[in-house]
């Protein structure tokens, strides 16, 4: 059998209730931050970022410890402070990049360029809005936290929980975004006669 009548494995599965997950996509987070020029003010001042799309990194065990903490299910401990999430922006932004040109382009949209990582389009039936994504692309440097008390605070009003991704395209994505973070700086390239 080819690989165009092989039958396509999903991705993305819609989003669930309960605790987040790792690999789920929001739509519509705010991460408030203090205006740099007024931090050491007598009234520093709050600026918020709008994040139209962003990714769930922290790991799922943890994520759900959290949720369980929170319900009472288990100790308090085991409670996160932040979760951690990748700003997301549609594929055709990021293409839009100056530095991004067709020969990087190329190597981003198949998932080979070690900075970025692309998304495909997600259907309807794999949208927990039932309205589907635009393909999505991540850039391993653009990452935040937020409270997580603030996160769920937020999903009950304008952030919307929209879909995860689903193994191995999630252990994928994880995997690409801590290579990413733990790669080692060399003093300088290796030398060939």
């Amino acid at each position: 059998m080819s690989a165009e009548q092989s039958p396509q494995l999903p991705i993305y599965a819609p989003s669930p209730t309960g605790a987040l997950r790792q690999g789920e996509i929001v739509a519509h987070i705010t991460q408030p931050r203090i205006r740099q020029d007024t931090l050491f003010g007598s009234e520093p001042i709050i600026v918020y970022e709008q994040h139209p799309y962003s990714i769930v990194v922290t790991q799922d065990c943890d994520l759900d410890q959290d949720y369980k903490a929170r319900q009472g299910q288990v100790n308090p401990d085991k409670a996160l402070p932040n979760i951690l999430f990748c700003q997301m922006i549609t594929a055709q932004e990021l293409r839009g990049r100056q530095e991004i040109n067709s020969t990087i382009w190329t190597q981003v949209k198949i998932n080979k360029h070690e900075r970025y990582h692309f998304f495909q389009k997600i259907a309807v039936e794999q949208d927990a809005l039932q309205e589907g994504l635009p393909e999505l692309g991540v850039d391993f440097k653009r990452y935040f936290t937020l409270p997580t008390d603030e996160v769920y605070q937020r999903l009950q009003s304008e952030a919307q929980r929209r879909c995860r991704l689903v193994s191995p395209y999630l252990e994928h994505f994880s995997a690409r975004f801590a290579y990413y973070q733990f790669r080692v700086a060399l003093p300088q390239e290796h030398f060939s006669e």
